[in-house]
């Protein structure tokens, strides 16, 4: 079941946070580094009503901030599939136990079904290998490169995928 996150779910989901990005320092990514995502990144999208919880068993295993819009796609090197209204999906993450079960294509699929959508966005660091694989499993299309912030690892992927 994946639904809206609630305030009492911050430590499990910073728990599963923090093995992200163990994960990917352990793999020498500098994606998710510095203190980010924090609490107070977290607990912003948690108000905002932007983080939604995959749960199983009881269980949080599974966190995504969905938005219908991000100020950082609208200049890209290179060319979005086409210039349809959106969401985008940014810190997407699953704990260490749940690898290799598909959990992020569903948590993808779920992004589709609420919010009836046909176009989804979504950008990775260039040394995330293990999420470029995935989205480029479900059939998202690499468009080019965006910048999400201003400091110098500031450079992410974007891909893009519409279904008819």
């Amino acid at each position: 079941m994946i639904r809206l996150a609630h305030i009492d779910d911050l430590n499990d989901i910073m728990n599963i946070i923090k093995e992200a990005q163990l994960r990917m320092k352990q793999a020498y990514m500098t994606q998710w580094q510095n203190n980010y995502p924090n609490p107070e990144v977290i607990l912003k999208d948690i108000l905002d009503k932007s983080l939604y919880v995959y749960v199983q068993d009881g269980l949080i295993i599974g966190t995504m901030s969905v938005f219908s819009y991000d100020p950082n796609y609208d200049t890209i090197q290179g060319d979005w599939l086409n210039h349809n209204p959106y969401m985008v999906i940014h810190r997407i993450a699953l704990a260490s136990s749940t690898l290799g079960q598909n959990k992020t294509k569903e948590m993808i699929d779920f992004v589709f079904n609420h919010f009836k959508t046909k176009d989804i966005r979504i950008d990775t660091h260039p040394k995330n290998t293990p999420m470029i694989k995935s989205l480029e499993r479900q059939g998202f299309v690499y468009c080019g490169i965006v910048y999400v912030t201003t400091d110098k690892d500031a450079l992410r992927l974007a891909y893009h995928k519409h279904i008819i």
